[in-house]
């Protein structure tokens, strides 16, 4: 649901306008304006006519016995002059010539200081109203031990909320702590001996960070940025809580909240929470509690760690095993998704997050300042929640003239006023109510068609096949639920070797508090063409050989390899790319193969992959024989050589290149191969020892739970920050985004890990995860992109045909 601001309150308008058209006697002006410059230049000392009066004033400003008026007026003066700040600062500078007073009438000076006061309150109200009161000034915020200001005049100590000019190098002594509050509202934490120093650039706001540490909690900014630059990288953020260390061994960033850019030569990679970078190869990383135990702000951290446990046991309503609106469809529909009413779950995440702000004052102030629009948000959503019944349906079906299949969103009512909800919301949508239920789409035609399911409990959807494969679903408990027939979504004959596609059923949801998401494709028969590639589960000798240190693992076991090289090939001289003469893969290779294959990256990325390939071989002779007469048609070279009485194998292109090399040899009925030898001999050592990813507790722990004992196919990632290098250089090769668009690159520089196997059965095959694969669908729903949520559920671009794709 889209949230939509209102017009401002007429009250206010009212009060606004008797202000503006309010005349007010010119005398009456002249009067305040002339007690308002008494007060602030003092009755009793002589008047300020230039520069030269300022400067003298700045001694006794130093010694902190200049009276609060005429400081306020030296202040001022400071921000506007670069000549007296200069002088201030300590720097020579050339004093200006006396300035001769201009003669501007009496009455209109004081009418134009009044008028400055008057712009001056209207400017305050202008900045509580829009920015939650901030001063927009620098200032001391709390101090415990020393903390100086550093300048070319020498080294003075700051005081509790003295202001902090731009530019001005900032030191905490030894054992001192200081926090600081910057000009555009972000708070920075300082710890002992740290030195840093701020500019501005236009709307840009930068801290530089000499040495030492620092926790910046950023304010959200409307425009510009806020940077944070050490000697070796910088930070761009906004609204966002981190923490950054210089030192002589390089810089650490460490992300508690929100995210961050993070640029270290010309390389820029986006760092989240619970995410850490360093600069130098000598300096490791530590966990983030580590990296900020520093901090005098521990309340602050115990009570977000109470927040999280919190929410972790806020949990998503439990499945469902039947569903009221199911059989009411009508007998054309061919897409399904259903969706759990979050109302309670919703209700829970605000009843907690509730329950520790009360509890918190320094939580309270963190989440008021970074998480406003979220409680609104929360609220708006359960609300909407609260008038429907125990799931939202989205279903498609088929309509006369209509090339795609319409899309109407159904549910039970279980409370009175859910059409004056949607008006005012003012969402977009046509909606049919009667007999508890209620159907509302943006298509009136659509609704209208839709509309008999509200009175008719059965309207030949029962029993059919759709529907029988949808009850299986819910009788196995339903979360999230997302089901196409695809005989007749695509609307055109399916291609040969994916022929037979029946039913595809996705469906996430949470068991024993654990996510699990499934997909399921079914055929009418036994699988057939690309399809009955793969095999039904199967042990997996081949990642014995790669080490739990692995960052990317492909796997998987197929029928029958001859058939993949019949398809490989048949396709390949379709293309005009027929095998080159003197070598036939099915003759040459393919009968030698067994039906396992393991790729990995498993070491370095850089400069040369360290990837493994590990296939079961029958019949090493041929498969060697095959390879060398491959070699010889391409004109690769190759080579032998026997280490420790093992030989290894070599195939190379022409020109010497470790990325054009490969190396290999054959142990215990698998071919082994790598980039260089030592990859391929480690992996053996692998082997040797038993310690293989397989015995990975990580590995382990993200299998998905289910029946089955072994796998048909696997992925496995835990890239990490693996390709961060990469995506930085390759991003200033992107095409140019449109202003607000974020870089696709952007989110392969932090990957989180994930697995996801796969399962062959005779009719059938299953894709599944422990984790929130669908999570993007998910938080589509949960900010009203329905038609975003069941993109990302099903493949629709498969489904438009090749005229609309």
């Amino acid at each position: 649901m889209s949230l939509e601001f209102n017009s401002m309150d007429p009250a206010l308008e009212r009060a606004m306008s008797e202000i503006r058209d309010e005349s007010v006697d010119p005398v009456v002006i002249e009067a305040a304006a002339a007690r308002v410059w008494q007060k602030l230049a003092g009755s009793a000392a002589p008047l300020i006519r230039g520069c030269a009066d300022f400067q003298s004033l700045i001694p006794d400003y130093r010694a902190g016995v200049l009276p609060e008026a005429r400081a306020m007026l030296l202040k001022d003066h400071l921000h506007e002059c670069v000549a007296c700040r200069r002088v201030y600062e300590g720097k020579v500078v050339t004093m200006p010539g006396a300035r001769t007073p201009s003669r501007v009438s009496h009455n209109f000076r004081w009418a134009a200081a009044a008028v400055v006061v008057a712009t001056a309150g209207l400017s305050i109200w202008i900045a509580i109203d829009q920015f939650g009161g901030r001063t927009g000034r620098a200032y001391v915020k709390t101090i415990d031990g020393t903390l100086y200001e550093v300048s070319a005049s020498g080294i003075r100590p700051l005081l509790l909320n003295q202001d902090l000019p731009d530019g001005v190098e900032i030191r905490t002594a030894k054992d001192s702590h200081a926090t600081l509050q910057l000009r555009d509202g972000s708070v920075v934490e300082l710890r002992e001996r740290s030195d840093f120093s701020t500019s501005q650039t236009a709307r840009d706001l930068t801290v530089h960070l000499d040495r030492g540490s620092i926790i910046v909690q950023a304010a959200r900014r409307s425009s510009g940025h806020l940077f944070v630059a050490t000697a070796d990288c910088r930070v761009a953020v906004t609204g966002t809580v981190f923490s950054v260390s210089a030192g002589a061994k390089g810089s650490r960033v460490s992300v508690i909240q929100g995210e961050v850019r993070f640029s270290q030569d010309n390389q820029e990679k986006l760092l989240h929470p619970g995410d850490q970078a360093v600069t130098g190869a000598s300096l490791e990383k530590v966990s983030i509690r580590d990296d900020i135990s520093w901090s005098r702000n521990p309340e602050l951290l115990k009570q977000l760690e109470a927040l999280r446990s919190s929410l972790q046991q806020v949990h998503l309503p439990g499945p469902r095993y039947s569903s009221k609106l199911l059989d009411r469809l009508p007998a054309s529909t061919v897409f399904y998704i259903a969706i759990p009413n979050l109302a309670s779950y919703l209700g829970d995440v605000q009843s907690a997050v509730g329950k520790n702000l009360e509890q918190s004052p320094a939580l309270r102030a963190w989440w008021a300042g970074r998480n406003a629009g979220v409680e609104p948000l929360l609220e708006k959503l359960r609300a909407g929640s609260e008038y429907l019944g125990d799931e939202i349906v989205i279903a498609g079906f088929s309509m006369p003239r209509h090339e795609m299949p319409a899309m109407v969103l159904f549910a039970e009512v279980k409370r009175e006023g859910f059409p004056e909800f949607l008006k005012r919301e003012k969402l977009p949508v046509v909606m049919e109510q009667r007999n508890g239920l209620a159907a509302f789409g943006p298509d009136r035609e659509t609704v209208e068609a839709f509309a008999p399911a509200l009175d008719s409990a059965s309207n030949g959807f029962a029993g059919t096949p759709f529907h029988a494969r949808i009850a299986a679903a819910y009788r196995d408990g339903a979360g999230l639920l997302a089901c196409a027939d695809l005989s007749h979504l695509s609307g055109q004959q399916a291609a040969p070797s994916m022929a037979g596609m029946r039913f595809l059923v996705a469906e996430q949801k949470e068991v024993n508090q654990q996510m699990e998401a499934r997909a399921t494709l079914t055929f009418d028969g036994p699988r057939t063409g690309i399809a009955a590639w793969l095999a039904e589960p199967a042990p997996m000798g081949s990642l014995d050989y790669v080490s739990p240190d692995a960052t990317l693992v492909a796997a998987f076991v197929v029928r029958n390899p001859s058939a993949i090289v019949d398809e490989v090939s048949a396709v390949a001289g379709r293309n005009g790319s027929a095998s080159p003469a003197g070598f036939d893969p099915r003759q040459d290779l393919a009968p030698g193969l067994g039906g396992e294959f393991a790729l990995s990256l498993d070491g370095p990325a850089f400069p040369v992959p360290s990837w493994k390939l590990v296939t079961e071989v029958y019949d090493p002779a041929r498969v060697e024989s095959g390879l060398e007469k491959l070699a010889r048609a391409y004109g690769w070279r190759t080579a032998q050589e026997t280490v420790d009485g093992r030989t290894y194998y070599t195939l190379a292109a022409q020109n010497p290149n470790p990325l054009t090399e490969a190396h290999y040899t054959f142990a215990d009925g698998y071919l082994i191969g790598g980039p260089t030898r030592d990859v391929v001999a480690k992996a053996l050592q692998v082997k040797r020892a038993g310690v293989s990813i397989t015995r990975s507790s990580r590995f382990v722990e993200m299998a998905p739970r289910d029946h089955y004992a072994n796998f048909s196919a696997l992925v496995y990632n835990n890239l990490g920050t693996t390709l961060a290098p990469i995506v930085g250089l390759l991003g200033a090769f992107a095409p140019q985004q449109r202003p607000g668009q974020p870089n696709p690159l952007n989110g392969l520089a932090n990957v989180k890990p994930w697995m996801i196997a796969a399962y062959g059965e005779p009719d059938r095959i299953t894709v599944a995860s422990n984790g929130d694969v669908m999570g993007m669908s998910l938080t589509n729903f949960l900010s009203g992109n329905v038609l975003g949520m069941a993109g990302n559920v099903l493949p629709f671009g498969q489904f438009h045909g090749t005229r609309a794709r």
